[in-house]
């Protein structure tokens, strides 16, 4: 029986003897590792966790109740992004109607929002922030007979070092690996490892809740990162991608991680992956990251345009640093991928287009395009509900499902950012020519065949994205897009 029940609430629950629904949106990308680190903290002190990812194990919600009957657990704790919140509001009434166990809620949302449990009181305390230490401490405050309550903040590790490895032996990391890819390649076909080199993000983009969590940023030290990555070979076939929100934030952290992948010579074995800023990049960075063993770069563009960038999203990167640093990454053989949104205020055609038309014109390999979602504990959906756009109770009463059906998820319904003067049909249509201008061209179709040469796992990737390109051009997103 395990002490800790560490629950990841999924978009939407399914329930015992119906067709297994699963919501849009990417639930299967990288496993929890926040749960996976809380787990591998406490078993560092002798206390046991089981760890359920709804969504990606299918458990149903009869199905958890079955496994609290079965663990007879001494605290639950669930995580949830706001997308999540209101499956993670009715799993933990359903567990209260049936055990008198404490519910901790993590995650997210409750770090930017610690008051929600206040005005929707369903669960018996939340940890806001990192919660090793204070989810260890009050397990044993628990295990000892006293009532935790309330808001819990969280007390961050200075020293990253101090927490082990994360838990993976909880999970079965194969769940982990696309159901196409499986389909397509076979079940030996090894996931990427998830890795988390720092934590804490200094921007202030206003479409992002960190700001308002914590800008304190730490990182480990690049010698036990290569010895995790060196522990869990077997489990990726070397294959690594790090979700770190700036993984090359510190310049001299990332040239030592470099360096230790380098001087143990497994920069031809390992392939690892990870976001950065266009801006901080210098072309020794790129050179030597190249040298160590990185094959890709995800960058944060958002936008096209340097006004929406600089003015609206707080995103001060101009167009050169933008194109000079994909020049950098072409020049040493890292593939660049774009992440792009459209559905900015205050937003014109115009801007938009210039975000339609960013990739091919700076020679970005690949680009993905959302819209922009309000997110609970952002700037932009402050100035939603300023404009009317949501109503200042709307979070709350979807996490009570008020308004809301069983299998109706966030994405469902929550509204979506459309700039004054354009439609929602506008902007599915830039997503549908960004995607047709990007893709379908020749110069972009023979760029793919050198990335095959070059790197041969590009083409099973490509293969793949074949098989999603129809319903793209003809939705103007993927079927697990979530915007």
């Amino acid at each position: 029986m395990a002490d800790i029940l560490l629950i990841h609430a999924p978009l939407i629950i399914n329930r015992r003897g119906e067709n297994w629904i699963k919501p849009d949106g990417d639930e299967s990308s990288n496993y929890h590792m926040g749960l996976l680190y809380l787990a591998a903290y406490c078993e560092k002190f002798g206390v046991t966790s089981k760890i359920l990812d709804i969504s990606i194990q299918k458990i149903t919600l009869e199905s958890i109740l079955d496994i609290v009957e079965s663990e007879q657990p001494k605290l639950i704790g669930i995580s949830a992004t706001s997308m999540g919140m209101k499956s993670a509001v009715h799993i933990c009434q359903e567990m209260k109607k049936n055990y008198d166990i404490p519910v901790c809620l993590g995650g997210a949302h409750v770090n930017c929002d610690p008051h929600f449990i206040e005005r929707v009181p369903a669960f018996d305390f939340c940890i806001s922030g990192e919660g090793e230490k204070s989810l260890y401490d009050a397990f044993i405050k628990i295990k000892n007979g006293e009532k935790v309550d309330g808001i819990i903040h969280g007390e961050a590790i200075d020293n990253l070092d101090e927490i082990p490895f994360p838990a993976r032996h909880l999970i079965n990391v194969m769940d982990y690996v696309r159901e196409e890819q499986q389909r397509k390649f076979g079940p030996e076909l090894m996931p990427w490892a998830t890795m988390l080199g720092s934590r804490g993000c200094p921007f202030k983009c206003t479409f992002c809740s960190i700001p308002v969590i914590n800008h304190k940023v730490r990182y480990r030290d690049p010698k036990p990162i290569v010895d995790e990555m060196e522990a869990i070979y077997d489990q990726c076939g070397g294959k690594y991608s790090f979700v770190d929100d700036v993984l090359t934030l510190n310049k001299k952290t990332t040239m030592g991680l470099c360096d230790e992948i380098i001087s143990r010579g497994f920069s031809k074995k390992f392939r690892w992956l990870g976001m950065t800023r266009a801006e901080i990049l210098n072309e020794e960075l790129v050179a030597r990251m190249a040298e160590a063993g990185c094959s890709d770069l995800f960058f944060g563009i958002e936008s096209g345009n340097e006004r929406i960038r600089s003015e609206v999203i707080d995103k001060k990167i101009s167009n050169k640093e933008i194109r000079d640093a994909v020049q950098m990454c072409k020049k040493y053989g890292i593939h660049t991928s774009f992440l792009l949104m459209i559905g900015f205020p205050s937003e014109t055609d115009l801007e938009m287009e210039e975000t339609v038309n960013i990739g091919r014109k700076v020679g970005a390999d690949l680009i993905g395009i959302h819209q922009t979602i309000p997110f609970p504990g952002t700037k932009i959906y402050d100035q939603a509900i300023e404009e009317g756009l949501i109503d200042s109770d709307s979070f709350d009463k979807f996490s009570r499902g008020e308004g809301w059906g069983e299998k109706d998820s966030f994405l469902d319904k929550w509204p979506k950012y459309v700039p004054e003067g354009l439609s929602q049909n506008y902007l599915i249509s830039a997503r549908k020519r960004a995607y047709f201008k990007h893709y379908l061209r020749p110069s972009w179709a023979f760029g793919r065949i050198r990335h095959w040469i070059r790197a041969s796992h590009w083409f099973k990737h490509d293969i793949n994205l074949l098989k999603l390109a129809p319903h793209t051009f003809l939705n103007g997103k993927t079927k697990t897009s979530m915007s």
